[in-house]
């Protein structure tokens, strides 16, 4: 039987964009669906009614954007993921962080971070990554985030139970800054147009000018456009997948266009990649089995589900000038090396300067009254006023013509904005958390802070004490209080094992029980990264797609010839 393709990706995050261009230099013929749309060079929402329309990806209410917010009643988890050509790639923080040696404790297969290393590097170079120029170039030096982290991080001690001072350090970032001037486009080494980043913060909801390497522009431009290769990456994007089958030796793929749910469309391949994500992967394969189209998946789905330690909080009135507006969401991190929990469990955690568009800045200067703009503003029209009467009664006058300084001062002076510092944390919790279907099939989380509360009360500890070394006011979630956590990194769901006794996958991606049915992305991870988990995720990818044999040159030309 001839198969429409030898596999279909369902996904292009750090999984899916790996796999569908190693899979096209091995000569295979490969279909990507996403169920996002691809974003291309200003694009991205910024008036208020496209955020309103394109931001957000709610299809109930008929919106099919760039990111997912989703939270449940029940759920102990709210979480937030991408949706577009690109995956999370286009909303992250652009960190691509190499996982600690001693974090791999109890992954299985011995994987380890020196087995990862030429993996991890692979990918720097295909995403061309490297750390912030905060040293080397006076236009990034002038951040002031990334320096009052790097003051903070050197003028503070060893917190209790760390085993040595936490120290500041530049990891790659994903972010272009070739080029002669701010905006100048060059082509990336795959060829793709992108510019030298500006210092415009846009980073997590999507950077219009491309400065941002994002998949879309790396892995998945290769390819689409690879010169040599047998069969070109076919792309689809609107394609949801709403059914995966298996007949025979194949398997059956059924996607609709989310607007569009009634119509399907259906495929046939070989194989399988779901590469959707830890909430989007698991939640399919759990209504796979529930509905009978996959029975024998086995125990372990929907387990060992870990939010990657994240926790937000923010400082407010600081006394350094912070301007979050002014580079990167994040150049820098303070890592902390801690000893391990009670039970031997690994621990470490990382805290990182978070920055925000310019115009959430305008945005909160316009919800967050100040005095100073309304008494500029009221100054303003006060003089308009005086100068209105002197006209009717024909009184000359001295005033200013040129009232420049009076706009000037009726405009807000930001201080609210200014001396906010945002800080994003990370770390190791515990993978004891689970993925459920609700009687609707949406997906919720299973996961109690406590197991991991020895992660949360230091990495609350470490914030405050940074809010107390810049005499700021500190907050954080307020979800928290109630045992809630926010996670932008979700992962496991689908975890590794060295069999079907201890997990969902074997350490090829390869799901027990289904011969060529791969998961690859975050939900494999059997542990939290502590870091930043894209780079993790991206290597694992590049570690499994080595694992899979080249196609056959004689299969090739048989089926050109076909």
């Amino acid at each position: 039987m001839k198969y429409d393709y030898d596999y279909i990706v369902i996904g292009s995050g750090f999984g899916g964009s790996v796999m569908t261009c190693r899979l096209v230099e091995k000569g295979y013929k490969v279909c990507l669906l996403e169920r996002g749309r691809e974003w291309k060079m200003h694009e991205f929402p910024r008036r208020p009614h496209e955020i309103r329309k394109n931001m957000f990806w709610d299809p109930i209410d008929n919106k099919y954007g760039l990111m997912e917010v989703r939270d449940t009643p029940e759920s102990d988890v709210m979480t937030i993921t991408s949706s577009g050509l690109g995956g999370g790639s286009l909303i992250y923080a652009n960190v691509l962080y190499k996982m600690p040696e001693e974090f791999f404790k109890g992954w299985p297969g011995n994987i380890s971070r020196q087995m990862l290393e030429p993996y991890y590097d692979r990918v720097l170079n295909m995403m061309e990554a490297k750390p912030y120029p905060y040293d080397t170039h006076p236009y990034y030096r002038n951040t002031p985030k990334t320096t009052l982290l790097k003051k903070l991080a050197d003028e503070m001690s060893a917190p209790l139970g760390t085993t040595e001072k936490p120290t500041m350090v530049f990891p790659p970032i994903a972010v272009r800054f070739e080029g002669k001037f701010p905006g100048h486009q060059t082509r990336n080494i795959h060829g793709a147009l992108q510019s030298r980043c500006n210092k415009c913060g846009d980073c997590d909801i999507g950077c219009n000018i491309h400065a941002k390497n994002t998949l879309d522009l790396n892995y998945l431009f290769r390819a689409r456009n690879l010169k040599e290769a047998a069969y070109k990456a076919e792309v689809r994007t609107h394609a949801e997948v709403t059914k995966i089958e298996k007949k025979d030796d194949h398997y059956i793929v059924t996607y609709v266009i989310p607007e569009f749910p009634m119509q399907e469309n259906r495929f046939t391949a070989k194989n399988v990649v779901l590469a959707a994500g830890s909430l989007g992967s698991t939640s399919l394969l759990l209504k796979m089995k529930r509905y009978g189209h996959l029975p024998l998946l086995n125990k372990w789905l929907g387990k060992r589900w870990s939010g990657n330690g994240d926790f937000i909080s923010l400082i407010f009135k600081s006394k350094h000038n912070v301007d979050g507006t002014n580079g990167p969401v994040i150049t820098g991190s303070i890592e902390y090396k801690y000893n391990d929990y009670a039970d031997g469990y690994p621990h470490g955690m990382f805290i990182q300067e978070a920055g925000y568009p310019v115009g959430f800045a305008w945005f909160l200067s316009g919800k967050v009254p100040q005095f100073s703009g309304f008494a500029g503003l009221a100054t303003m029209a006060a003089h308009h006023v005086k100068k209105y009467i002197f006209k009717v009664l024909k009184i000359s006058g001295h005033d200013q013509i040129n009232i420049g300084d009076e706009m000037a001062k009726s405009i807000d002076r930001a201080e609210f904005t200014k001396r906010c510092l945002v800080l994003l944390g990370m770390g190791r919790d515990k993978p004891d958390g689970e993925i459920q279907l609700r009687d609707d099939d949406q997906a919720l989380i299973r996961w109690k802070i406590d197991e991991s509360e020895v992660h949360f009360t230091r990495i609350r500890s470490e914030m405050k004490r940074l809010a107390e070394m810049v005499d700021g006011v500190y907050v954080e979630n307020p979800l928290t209080h109630l045992k809630k956590v926010i996670s932008v990194h979700p992962l496991g769901g689908c975890p590794m094992g060295d069999s079907e006794q201890t997990g969902f996958v074997n350490t090829k991606g390869e799901v027990f029980g289904y011969p060529g049915l791969y998961v690859v992305d975050g939900s494999i991870l059997p542990t939290s990264t502590g870091t930043n988990p894209s780079l993790t995720i991206a290597a694992m990818a590049e570690y499994i797609a080595e694992q899979i044999p080249e196609k056959h040159i004689t299969k090739i030309r048989e089926e050109m010839e076909a």
